[in-house]
């Protein structure tokens, strides 16, 4: 059964990565031969360097026994610590793991962009903006983006895909939340606790982180209500049935 190792990055490898991934590549090739996985997307177009993490820190070479005498070889380089241990026994992380980290990895670089797409840019000299998408190349993965302004809308061109995050698949998850809490406090007129509503529902473990910030946003809109009750218990009660 393949298994993996995984090798810690000193704080000057991390620093390596962040700018010029290819030169890992190249420290470990210099002493290993086996595979390398590096959670992370890099690659250079005509205006950018994407590069995507899955995490920092850390990459995986694939373990063989007849190679194992050279990682302190690569321990020894300015770019590692070492390998992980765990009680002092080298850790080796099933290959079932490192598919379903190739797996994400290619799902994050492989974004649904559609044109009307609310976007946030993720990499480049444009990080951080919000922007509407106006015009998709399938060829080339790149599209056009506009972005308001307080008076005019200006075009941002030819920006990879894979360094875009769909804020409109975002939005829609949140506010069908938020509708599913609606409707199950409308169906309980008195109203609820937060504990009683969670267990009505059946929600995902980041649905759940996500409760009580959709109900506050609920309050905040009117749409709720929050009644006290003994114990200095909260109840929310949907606006419209709230006396």
């Amino acid at each position: 059964m393949k298994n993996w190792v995984t090798f810690q990055l000193s704080d000057k490898g991390e620093s390596v990565l962040e700018n010029d991934p290819s030169l890992i590549e190249k420290v470990v090739r210099k002493h290993i031969k086996a595979d390398i996985f590096l959670p992370m997307y890099y690659n250079k177009s005509r205006n950018y360097e994407n590069r995507l993490f899955l995490f920092r820190g850390y990459i995986f070479i694939e373990f063989d026994t007849t190679e194992a005498p050279k990682y302190s070889k690569l321990a020894e380089s300015y770019y590692f610590t070492g390998p992980l241990l765990v009680n002092r026994r080298l850790h080796l992380t099933p290959n079932s793991e490192i598919k379903k980290l190739r797996a994400k990895l290619i799902k994050m670089t492989r974004p649904t962009i559609k044109v009307g797409d609310k976007v946030k840019v993720l990499d480049g000299k444009f990080v951080n903006l919000e922007a509407v998408v106006t015009e998709y190349y399938p060829k080339e993965k790149e599209v056009d983006l506009s972005v308001k302004l307080k008076c005019m809308s200006i075009i941002v061109p030819r920006i990879p895909i894979v360094c875009l995050k769909n804020m409109s698949a975002e939005d829609k998850v949140k506010n069908t939340l938020q509708e599913r809490i609606l409707t199950i406090l409308k169906e309980h007129v008195t109203g609820l606790t937060r504990k009683r509503l969670i267990s009505l529902m059946e929600l995902t473990d980041e649905e759940m982180k996500r409760v009580s910030t959709c109900l506050s946003r609920a309050v905040k809109r009117g749409l709720v209500s929050v009644v006290i009750i003994e114990d200095n218990k909260s109840i929310f009660v949907y606006g419209e049935n709230n006396t």
